[in-house]
Formats: C-alpha cells, sequence, structure tokens
C-alpha cells in the first residue's frame, strides 16, 4: 500500500521502535514510537501502527474510535518530541491489514512551551 511505503521509505530523521521518556505535565512518561520522522515538507511524524481487525461496515467509526483510544498517547509522545523540534507535528495511526489511515496535526505540541522534558537513547 502507498501510505504503508510512504510510512518505511528514507526520511530525515527516522527512526522505528524509538524509546522515548520524560516528563509531560509534570508527570514521568515512557514509550516506544513505532515510526517518526521528517518529510520533505519539514514536518515531524509520529506514527503508530494499528493490527486491529474490524469485520463491521462503518470502518470510519471504527478508525474514529481508534483514534479517540490511542489518540492520547500519541499526544504525549508529541509532547515529549516538541521540547527539542520547531517544525509543525503531525501524529498518524496506520492500519495496514484494512488500508486505513488517520492523521492529524498536534497544535500544541509546537516548541519549547509543551510542558515536557525529554529523554532519548
Amino acid at each position: 500500500q502507498e501510505k504503508g511505503r510512504w510510512i518505511l521509505a528514507p526520511h530525515f530523521d527516522a527512526h522505528s521502535e524509538y524509546e522515548i521518556s520524560g516528563l509531560v505535565d509534570g508527570k514521568f512518561v515512557d514509550g516506544r514510537i513505532d515510526r517518526t520522522f521528517i518529510d520533505e515538507r519539514g514536518t515531524r511524524w509520529i506514527v503508530d501502527y494499528k493490527t486491529s481487525a474490524h469485520a463491521g461496515g462503518d470502518l470510519e467509526g471504527f478508525v474514529d474510535d481508534q483514534q479517540l483510544r490511542y489518540g492520547p498517547q500519541l499526544e504525549k509522545y508529541a509532547k515529549l518530541m516538541a521540547v527539542g523540534e520547531t517544525r509543525p507535528i503531525k501524529l498518524g495511526l496506520y492500519f495496514p491489514l484494512l488500508g486505513a489511515w488517520r492523521e492529524w496535526e498536534m497544535e500544541t505540541a509546537r516548541g519549547m512551551g509543551s510542558g515536557a522534558s525529554f529523554d532519548a537513547p
């Protein structure tokens, strides 16, 4: 699928299974970002792969639910990544088995004012 090839293609500052930790809003957060990179427009992407099964007809509703479920986790990662970034940050959920993709921009995750501190290996 084209979206999957784009996500995995060589990009500037690309990392897979990127471990990240630090403080977000005074709480310690750690995790592993499935894929992060900077695209040709200078946008930082944070992408999470989901292999969730879906057997219903409302694929859009299912993806909406998955964004509600996993969005806060991605937003925490974006806040951590924003500490070292001045560029826009976009978040994405990719469902390779379903051919589905959801993206959104993390407006509050720009620059140093995100309330986060950052540690990376």
